[in-house]
């Protein structure tokens, strides 16, 4: 178990170096994340390189016994290769992204990626091999803050040449998209346009799904660009790049990309900006299993929360406790490497405002003396198992290709959410919402990608908002369900296919056997609650109304709103399918009647739950000597779970005898 911050020694003077050291050490520090925003630094001029500065960091940390991750520089780029090559520069609906700011970069621009290699092959061979360094973290956030889309010209030949690639033909690629439709029929590549921005109706869907793809295509492969460099010239030290929330706000196929990568890192922030309260802990714990299940393995938080932060407002201050919580929560979800981000708040520059484990002074603060207590508290429980397996029975699966397909269709107003212009994360808070109801219960659930999950390992199956379908996944979903396991099927099941054309079949498509039912009337009700009732229990759900049809399916819930018409229809049902069942759910259901939903389907499927009220989170691992019961409490008021009292915001680690 690794406790880190990430350093900025550029940001201060040499005088500073040796006491931050000391500083971060008596905390119980041993690895810093250096320089992945250096590049003007080491390359101040074309051609020109120096890496004097951080091969002197380099030796202070080693002579410290402390370790170092090194960031290729390349989330942003000197004022003067913008200047010779203007076509490194992206555009995102209109807005050229200028020097000034950061990932601006056009992933497509051939100038740009000749100056990345010559970079990063530069600093490889000057650095790579420094005893100091363990590791490297790819560029920093890549795709954040709307730079996963790039409306360029460059951008646009690049795509024209990556349809050219997977059409071969432009008669292809207009039967593919059902470009009769309008009449959109394109004689010659160069006549196909960019699907940015438009005055009212849209651009083709299936044109979009394939911008998107293109995209992350384009990303993955410059991220294997650098990675490959670096195994070159300095060879045998794990490699990552660090994501952020939320998991699908990109459209980057990230279980793709880390197919190049050792292990998965992301950036943990409960709170940011003017938010009145953090996110809520089973929102949390989904974004932790999102990136622990990318490559089912440990993962890293390499920025994890330790003041409060914001680029231009501020809102929430954690409680006392709160920021110790949040590191041990990544630990039990799954991490065995916490980065702090960052060791000192920064005097200049455009994150003055996010606050580290010191303020802009030296003097140790709350933060500081908080989080060594933690870290004391929770190593030696944490060596023993943070590098093992999370075990779990149950896994919530999500897929980038119905992730894309919500962003630009989602059908509901109930799913768009667009907190800033360019996100769109209703398909994320829909999945994490599902993913809550199991984790309210303590119940230990996985949330991995459809394309690479071992469905065998698992006794349920949870799958919402799978409308695009892959037939092979499909199939072997039948396969789980009839060796005995249980699928929960979400609404709008099985209706396109991946060229994104509409199915000619009656939803829930290809999973309707298996699922006994038919769905023939639906209504999209936006935000606005409808009733149901759950046996004897109400329940509310939004966003989509389906009025099922079973065919061979038992009805679970019917509809009891006085207001619809479709009151005394069936919202759930349950079908039994070879050995196992399938339970369709047919509404975005409530926190509340979700863990109505999940009651009885762990009882079917004989898995253990409880329930200690919204602010207790029960997690199980195994470690290498030890099992591991631990209970944590979300509240700054006491708290019962079952007949121990936490204290606010304590987390209480059990130790179990091994099975």
């Amino acid at each position: 178990m690794i406790f880190g911050a990430d350093y900025y020694p550029e940001q201060w003077t040499p005088k500073d170096w040796e006491e931050d050291i000391r500083i971060m050490k008596d905390m119980g520090l041993t690895r810093v994340r250096l320089a992945e925003f250096s590049w003007a630094l080491v390359e101040p001029r074309e051609g020109k390189f120096d890496f004097s500065f951080w091969k002197k960091m380099l030796d202070l940390f080693h002579k410290h016994k402390m370790d170092v991750i090194l960031g290729t520089p390349t989330a942003t780029f000197p004022p003067w290769l913008a200047k010779k090559y203007p076509d490194v520069l992206q555009v995102r609906d209109g807005v050229l992204r200028n020097i000034g700011t950061r990932r601006q970069a056009c992933f497509s621009s051939p100038n740009y990626r000749k100056a990345v290699v010559k970079v990063v092959t530069k600093m490889a061979q000057a650095l790579g091999n420094h005893p100091a360094v363990i590791g490297w973290q790819i560029d920093n956030e890549i795709g954040h803050e709307g730079s996963d889309i790039d409306h360029s010209e460059t951008s646009l030949k690049a795509f024209r040449l990556w349809l050219k690639s997977k059409y071969k033909t432009i008669q292809n690629l207009n039967d593919n998209w059902g470009n009769i439709f309008w009449g959109v029929i394109f004689n010659d590549w160069n006549e196909i346009p960019i699907p940015g921005l438009h005055v009212s109706a849209g651009f083709n869907p299936s044109m979009i799904q394939d911008f998107y793809r293109f995209h992350s295509d384009t990303i993955v492969d410059f991220v294997k660009l650098q990675s490959d460099i670096v195994r070159k010239f300095s060879p045998n030290r794990k490699l990552t790049t660090n994501l952020y929330p939320s998991p699908f706000l990109p459209v980057i196929d990230m279980s793709e990309l880390f197919t190049h990568l050792d292990y998965v890192s992301w950036d943990n922030y409960p709170t940011w900006g003017d938010q009145e309260e953090p996110f809520p802990h089973p929102f949390i714990s989904a974004m932790h299993q999102y990136n622990r299940g990318l490559k089912d393995l440990p993962f890293t938080v390499m920025e994890q929360i330790s003041g409060f932060q914001g680029h231009d407002t501020l809102g929430y201050l954690p409680a006392p406790g709160q920021v110790q919580l949040w590191m041990k929560q990544a630990i039990v979800q799954g991490a065995e490497q916490i980065i702090f981000f960052r060791y000192r708040t920064a005097r200049f520059g455009q994150e003055q405002l996010c606050y580290g484990i010191l303020d802009h002074d030296k003097s140790l603060t709350d933060r500081y003396l908080e989080l060594q207590k933690g870290i004391s508290e929770i190593l030696p429980e944490a060596k023993d198992f943070a590098a093992e397996h999370f075990p779990a029975e149950v896994a919530v699966l999500h897929d980038i290709e119905n992730a894309r397909n919500f962003k630009h269709q989602p059908i509901s107003s109930g799913l768009k959410h667009s907190p800033v212009p360019f996100a769109q994360v209703g398909y994320d808070i829909e999945m994490a919402t599902w993913f809550a109801g199991l984790n309210i219960l303590n119940v230990n659930a996985h949330f991995l990608p459809i394309s690479k999950a071992d469905f065998s390992k698992y006794k349920v199956l949870v799958l919402p908002l799978y409308a695009m379908i892959d037939t092979s996944i499909v199939k072997k979903l039948e396969q789980f369900v009839k060796e005995g396991g249980v699928l929960v099927l979400g609404y709008r099941a099985g209706l396109k296919d991946k060229n994104s054309w509409m199915l000619d079949s009656q939803v829930p498509g290809p999973f309707s056997e298996m699922a006994g039912v038919k769905v023939r009337k639906f209504e999209a009700v936006g935000n606005r609650n409808v009733k149901f009732r759950f046996r004897v229990f109400l329940g509310t759900c939004s966003k989509i109304c389906e009025i099922l049809e079973p065919t061979t399916a038992k009805v679970w819930a019917r509809y009891s709103d006085n207001k619809k018409f479709y009151k005394g229809k069936p919202v759930i049902t349950c079908n039994r399918f070879g050995k196992g069942s399938v339970v369709y759910v047919g509404a975005s259901l409530s926190p509340i009647s979700f863990m109505l939903l999940y009651r009885r389907t762990l009882r079917m499927a004989g898995i253990p739950f409880t329930f200690y009220g919204p602010t207790v989170e029960r997690s199980f691992r195994t470690g290498k000597s030890k099992d591991y019961e631990i209970f944590i409490n979300h509240s700054g008021k006491k708290a019962f779970a079952g007949f121990k009292l936490l204290k606010p915001y304590e987390v209480r680690i059990l130790t179990k005898t091994k099975k």
